[in-house]
This record gives C-alpha cells, structure tokens and sequence, in this order.
C-alpha cells in the first residue's frame, strides 16, 4: 500500500467495542461504515484484536472477535485494504495466525496487512480472563513474528524456542502474493522495535502521533534499531496511529496528544508528518461530544471527517 505523494495513507479503525454512551455498534452498522469509508477514499480498515479492557474506572468492556470481523469486512468491500490492529502474538498459535491471515488475503483479494504486536497482558484483562499465558510476552512476541514472517515468504520452517514450537510448518496453498503479504510489526521500547526492524515490512509505532516532531522521534527510535540489527532504515516503513475528534463544523478539538484544527490545518499536519517519514497513519475518530481516550466510530464522526478526507485526497 502506497499513500499518493503528500500525505500518509489514511485508515480508520472499526467500532468493535463500546461507544461513549456504551452501546456496540451491531454487524450491520459496521459493515454499512466500513462501505461508507471506502467510499470515502479511505487507505485502509482496522480491526483491534482485544476480547476484552478495562477503562480507568474499572468497568470491564468486550470487543468483538477481530477475525471474525475482519473476514466479514474483506467480503463487504472491494478495494479498500484491511488488516488486524494489531494481532496478538500471545492469543494464537503462530502457525495458525500465518495461516489465517494468508487465507484471509486470498479472501481479500490482496488487501491484507498483518499487523502483529506482543500485546500487555498488565494492561489488558483479555489475557487472565481467557487463560492466555501471561509471562514473557515479548519473548513469545520475538519468537512468533519470525516464525510468522518466515512462513509467509514461503519457508518452510522448523523452529524451537522457549515458546514457539515448529517441525516442517508451511503454507500451501498459497495467497494470492507468492512473497508474502507485508508484515507491519507493532513496537515501542528497543526490544519491540528490534523485531520489527529484523522481519517487518513495517514498524507500527505504539504511540500516539500527532505532530511532525512526533514522527521524527519515531523515525530515530526506527533508524537506531535498524542500526542495531544491520539493516538499511530505508527499507523499513514507519507507521502509527493518531487520534482526531471532530466538530460539526469538521474541526478537530484541540487535546495533547490529539491531531486539531481546521481540516485545512489538519490536512497540512498530516502533509507535514508525511515529510517527516510517516508512511500511514491509523485513526481512532470521534465527534467532540466522546470523551474516551479512544473513541468508537460512528456514522456521524465519518460524515464529518468526509471534507478531511476530501482534501487530502486532493492534495
């Protein structure tokens, strides 16, 4: 996926989990946004990978089950591109991912991005809830995104570490791309981002970016890592997600941390972050009434996000 000269590709992530007056949006409105963004001109649809998460007041909410959503999603739209925001190492055999997701990009059509991540078990209540292994999730992390990226450029592969187990895995058939779909390694501190610079086609920083100087950190934490493992830091993406909340007049609500101003001035930052390396971004929209830290999308946040999305289009 290329972003047309100027701007990051643009994507959204999809309401798997409570809106701010706690309902859930049904399958039906999902599909019918997922339509509506790709409308749009959207780069791409995100599905996030949490069953469920505690908020700061304590108050358990569930997800839908990303897969399932994401397969029906790839099957209601036709062009714009899809993929798991991000896939958790630690809830699926590594094995069976890769085979997932190279069925689902035959399924697609070739518009799957594999985004994988370790996952927090200290921060996500999925994992004790359903009996996930909670220990050393970035070893399990390391070791299974090899183990993926290996097996969707077509090895075959016997492995044996201290969590993943392998003798003679490979995938037939195969996709739609003989080489492999791209593998876009979700990372933040050295140990995450040195894994995405050893097997990724792309670093997907976990972090919110909201600025140029965002992304140019970002861009150094990338490159360091790619020095570290010996490879050549233009080889590597870098991608990321951003939040924005939306006016009824289309104006982002000013917030630390948060993308703002005029979808003129919007757009112009995005141009902006662009220039400073960022390939992609990932957009967690609300309209300004939404006070959670990551807003669930609606149709009304999509209506308003529209001239946004025209302009950058345009430019």
């Amino acid at each position: 996926m290329t972003a047309p000269t100027g701007r990051p590709g643009i994507g959204l992530n999809l309401p798997t989990w409570p809106r701010s007056d706690g309902t859930v949006a049904t399958w039906p409105e999902i599909r019918s946004l997922a339509r509506d963004a790709e409308a749009l001109g959207v780069d791409r649809l995100w599905v996030p990978d949490h069953l469920v998460r505690v908020v700061p007041s304590g108050r358990v909410v569930g997800f839908r089950e990303c897969w399932t959503v994401l397969t029906a999603t790839a099957e209601a739209t036709e062009r714009v591109g899809v993929g798991p925001f991000v896939a958790c190492t630690g809830f699926r055999n590594p094995g069976l991912l890769a085979r997932m997701a190279e069925t689902l990009d035959d399924v697609s059509g070739g518009r799957l991005v594999l985004g994988i991540g370790a996952g927090g078990p200290s921060g996500d209540a999925s994992w004790r809830m359903f009996g996930f292994e909670e220990r050393r999730p970035v070893g399990r992390f390391a070791e299974s995104v090899e183990a993926v990226a290996r097996l969707l450029r077509g090895e075959t592969v016997t492995f044996t570490g201290a969590h993943v187990r392998l003798d003679g895995a490979t995938l037939e058939p195969r996709g739609p791309r003989p080489s492999g779909l791209p593998v876009w390694v979700a990372a933040r501190g050295e140990r995450t981002m040195d894994v995405a610079a050893r097997w990724g086609q792309a670093v997907n920083v976990n972090t919110p970016l909201a600025t140029p100087d965002d992304v140019a950190a970002a861009a150094g934490l990338a490159e360091a890592a790619c020095k570290r493992v010996g490879r050549d830091p233009a080889t590597l993406a870098l991608t990321g997600w951003g939040r924005i909340l939306l006016d009824a007049r289309g104006n982002g609500v000013a917030r630390p941390g948060w993308l703002s101003g005029s979808p003129e001035q919007i757009a112009a930052t995005l141009g902006a972050m662009a220039g400073s390396g960022l390939r992609h971004i990932s957009v967690y929209l609300g309209t300004d009434d939404d006070r959670s830290p990551l807003p669930a999308l609606t149709a009304s946040a999509l209506e308003r996000f529209a001239p946004l999305m025209g302009l950058l289009l345009a430019g």
